[in-house]
């Protein structure tokens, strides 16, 4: 059915007022003339906002707008700013006009002019579709609804946490990706405000729902995926972020994990559980010791976590201070942790028993338990361990001794450092650059008799402490009050660990933690914690693949989903008649085998979205007639 009427669309600004604070805004707006049945009247189409254009070119932006919007080409050259204006409008308008079509729909064939069909607007639909489906099972909408936030802002909070999963970046960059690379507001419904600021009050909006969301995820997930949440793991890490971080209370220098001393930093604690699920965060100072963060945490996971008994805590030897493990024990917690400090004299390293043996992996298990006061301490030696040890001795030890030889040979040749306190200085940087070997050596800056120059430098290993570090390497013990696991059992709880190590390692790497370029505290956290909730979205995914035997990594996912495209389609076609019809198909590209694959193991069907049809009769010159195809 065809709904003719005159189109003419015009520019104009309009004025609004704060009601809070009573500052004016102005702001332009795409309206098109209508004739009803009372006469002449105009119809607000679009808000376009407060475009940086002279009045001059509202007529062009109009022109233009109609123009693609009736496959026209514009006889006169186009400012590029009024053409980017225009394409955004007339994308806009089509996401509102268009009708989509029905998939059982009957065969369709037209009068096409070959010449003139054109592929425009691709935008990626295939990892966005699995985020969005993620998004939905976890019911983030939902719980998010639940808290009083309007809907009218859900799918920005969607694009801020879905950009960091396939662009992670800023917010700034993120709403660049949102506008103009990504299919997103078309499965998620479009936002009523799309400003640059509306994502970074959309990142305040998840910050302030922090516990909420990550009380519901921690449900949902536990029952989406019937999780045995028996162990929980606990660890820090600490990332930097540009600039002075004069407005953020938390800004501070430390040390950095990231080797970026030089930048101010801040904390993210995590606890995860036995399978990799994120169940809550909390964010510290950049110099926040460890150990006193862990009481303060685990009390939070208590009060607001979703589990009513806490599991098994792992962690590492730089939180499992002698304070935290008595006061787990007062509470009546268990507890896996690499021991710190020295181990009974009663545990060995020798007639250690084999507990895992893959040659093919070069994995090589050893172990030897004793029990002592009520808790079980178990010597453990790693052969992969032990060549990575190894290795990164032997490079330190090349690095130190390359050095000590330089700085040898220099007293003999010109222009070289030979002052004696100036050597010992170049001596003592050093052996505090390489102190982990520099401690097996004895090195000696040899004088003059006056004392004035250096004339040797003498080195050699304290063999000892050389073949005491040496036959270290590899080893480490645990500690736990779980006397009711063997062995292999505790070896196995405590390489859980490593989960956690891979979370941060994702977050850093491939979910937009770094860089951090803002200055005020709150925004700092809410760039933070948007990186922690695209992990769960994350880690779901990648879970649900494991389990249907797919061990690929979000990142191979993402890039082959990445030529899953979405475009428009748009040619001029004759009807029996003669007339002229400028039609714009909204489609997918063909689904590929690969492409289906993953879609199946996720358990999708691999149709994101239904085309969308917009159809417009082309008229004469003097009078431009528009329809609508009504499916």
């Amino acid at each position: 059915m065809l709904f003719p009427y005159t189109v003419c669309m015009y520019i104009r600004r309009a004025t609004t007022t704060n009601g809070v604070t009573k500052k004016k805004y102005t702001y332009l707006k795409l309206v098109e003339s209508v004739r009803t049945e009372h006469g002449p009247r105009q119809k607000q189409l679009l808000n376009l906002g407060d475009l940086p254009i002279d009045p001059s070119q509202y007529r062009a932006l109009a022109r233009r707008i109609e123009d693609i919007l009736y496959g026209r080409k514009s006889l006169f050259p186009v400012d590029a700013q009024i053409e980017k204006h225009a394409r955004d409008a007339a994308d806009k308008l089509f996401a509102q006009r268009a009708e989509e079509l029905n998939a059982g729909e009957q065969a369709c064939y037209e009068r096409v002019d070959t010449a003139q069909i054109e592929v425009s607007q691709p935008r990626s639909v295939g990892a966005e579709y699995v985020c969005h489906e993620l998004w939905k099972e976890l019911k983030v909408a939902e719980a998010l609804k639940a808290q009083g936030v309007s809907v009218q802002v859900l799918p920005v909070l969607e694009a801020l946490v879905v950009g960091r999963l396939i662009e992670p970046a800023s917010e700034r960059w993120t709403h660049r990706w949102a506008e103009q690379r990504s299919a997103l507001f078309e499965l998620a419904g479009y936002p009523k405000h799309r400003s640059l600021q509306s994502y970074y009050r959309g990142s305040d909006v998840l910050l302030h729902q922090k516990d909420a969301l990550e009380q519901h995820l921690s449900i949902q997930e536990q029952t989406l995926f019937d999780l045995d949440e028996t162990v929980v793991l606990y660890d820090l890490t600490n990332t930097y972020f540009e600039g002075s971080g004069a407005g953020n209370a938390k800004a501070a220098y430390g040390k950095s994990k990231e080797r970026r001393s030089d930048c101010r930093l801040e904390t993210l604690a995590l606890v995860v559980d036995g399978a990799g699920f994120a169940k809550y965060s909390k964010l510290y100072a950049g110099n926040q010791y460890e150990a006193d963060t862990f009481q303060e945490i685990i009390t939070e996971l208590e009060t607001k976590g979703s589990q009513g008994v806490l599991g098994t805590v792992v962690m590492d030897a730089g939180i499992a201070t002698k304070e935290n493990l008595a006061w787990l024990q007062e509470k009546g917690c268990t507890y896996l942790v690499v021991n710190r400090g020295k181990a009974p004299d009663e545990l060995r390293f020798d007639a250690m028993r084999v507990i895992r043996d893959d040659a093919s992996r070069g994995v090589q298990i050893e172990v030897q338990s004793h029990e002592h006061d009520g808790e079980l301490y178990l010597a453990v030696r790693s052969e992969q361990k032990r060549q990575k040890e190894s290795s990164m001795m032997d490079r330190v030890e090349q690095l130190l001794t390359d050095r000590l030889e330089y700085y040898r040979s220099g007293l003999t040749k010109k222009h070289r450092a030979k002052r004696y306190s100036k050597v010992v200085e170049m001596v003592g940087r050093l052996k505090e650059k390489y102190a982990s070997v520099a401690s097996c050596y004895d090195i000696e800056v040899i004088p003059d008799a006056g004392k004035q120059k250096a004339v040797d430098i003498r080195w050699e290993p304290k063999h000892s402490r050389y073949n005491r570090k040496k036959s270290g390497e590899g080893t480490y013990v645990l500690r736990t009050n779980r006397r009711d696991l063997s062995e292999e059992q505790i070896w196995e709880t405590y390489v859980m660990l490593g989960r956690i190590e891979e979370a941060f390692k994702q977050m850093k790497s491939h979910l937009g933690l770094r860089p951090n370029f803002h200055q005020k505290g709150e925004r700092v956290d809410a760039h933070l914690f948007i990186s922690v909730l695209a992990y769960h979205i994350q880690h779901a995914i990648e879970y649900k693949l494991r389990q249907s035997g797919d061990q690929r990594s979000w990142r191979t996912i993402r890039s082959i989903l990445s030529t899953h495209q979405r475009m428009s389609v748009e040619y001029i076609s004759k009807d029996d008649e003669e007339n002229q019809y400028h039609t714009m198909v909204r489609m997918n590209s063909r689904i590929e085998p690969e492409h289906l694959e993953i879609y199946t193991r996720l358990g999708l069907s691999g149709k994101p979205l239904g085309r969308k049809v917009l159809k417009k009769k082309i008229g004469s010159a003097k009078t431009h007639r528009q329809v609508m195809q009504r499916e």
